[in-house]
């Protein structure tokens, strides 16, 4: 994959306003942008990718982490990719703070998984918590893979050292999930198997309205949406994936569940149509 070079200002300016959902509120956080080749795909004729995508042979699509304010409690979804000296990403404080909040002042960080554009920004620099007062909440199945390396693919043992550095990091504060969990009030951790062992939905609930945080879930929204059975070779396991993605589709579909994905550019509701669905921009 490729990585985008825009401006910082950019990025800031792009950023959504908090939305609001009954007592909460929700809020991307573009850590960075990546561009998504169209032959990263499987499972769909590549002349009918590239026509989903407008003609284009890559997609450009935002790296989000999500800021969830609750009564009593702010919340964070994932934490984008971290700094690196070579891309423009590691923005997430910068957004943060343009959010009207510090990293002390975040009381929960929620993982869907452990892949680096999600966990990048955790630590700091120096290998400290970048949020020195929130309990992280994570998988179990997505620990135990990453610290045993049962079932992790050859190819990703190389980053566990830093898996392991950020849960040393977290040390008592970090919480392992199963599916159905609830970390706080309002929140259902949902398992969602497939792009990864452990990979989680992250579902919130207040007043009748619902928000799932949707990680992984999708990676082009122009394509999976329509073509839900559509796959990408990054899936650990493609048929658990798509089969995960199907049950959440149909089932956020049937809840009118607003979808927040780490690399969907806006907030979406979706309404079933053909064999896939349309979405509905939420703003």
């Amino acid at each position: 994959m490729r990585i985008l070079l825009p401006c910082l200002a950019t990025l800031i300016l792009n950023a959504q306003a908090p939305v609001p959902l009954g007592r909460m509120t929700v809020q991307p956080l573009v850590d960075g942008t990546l561009s998504l080749e169209a032959s990263l795909l499987k499972d769909i004729p590549p002349a009918e990718a590239v026509g989903l995508l407008g003609g284009r042979k890559a997609a450009s699509t935002p790296v989000n982490a999500f800021l969830v304010r609750m009564p009593g409690r702010t919340l964070l979804v994932d934490t984008g990719m971290g700094k690196d000296p070579d891309v423009d990403s590691g923005h997430l404080l910068t957004q943060l703070a343009a959010a009207g909040l510090k990293p002390d002042q975040v009381d929960m960080v929620l993982i869907t998984h452990f892949h680096f554009d999600h966990v990048g920004g955790l630590l700091r620099p120096d290998g400290t918590r970048a949020f020195p007062r929130a309990k992280l909440c994570v998988s179990r199945t997505e620990h135990d893979q990453w610290t045993t390396k049962a079932g992790l693919p050859e190819r990703l043992w190389d980053r566990i050292p830093k898996v392991k550095a950020i849960f040393a990091a977290y040390g008592k504060d970090v919480t392992l999930l199963g599916d159905g969990a609830t970390p706080a009030e309002g929140v259902t951790a949902l398992a969602a198997p497939g792009h990864t062992a452990g990979h989680m939905v992250f579902a919130f609930r207040s007043e009748g309205k619902e928000l799932w945080c949707i990680g992984d879930l999708i990676h082009f929204g122009a394509v999976q949406f329509a073509r839900p059975k559509t796959g990408i070779v990054y899936d650990l396991d493609g048929e658990r994936a798509v089969a995960s993605r199907l049950d959440f589709f149909r089932r956020a579909a049937a809840a009118q569940a607003v979808l927040a994905g780490a690399h969907l550019p806006k907030l979406v509701r979706i309404v079933p149509e053909g064999e896939g669905y349309r979405t509905v921009n939420v703003d």
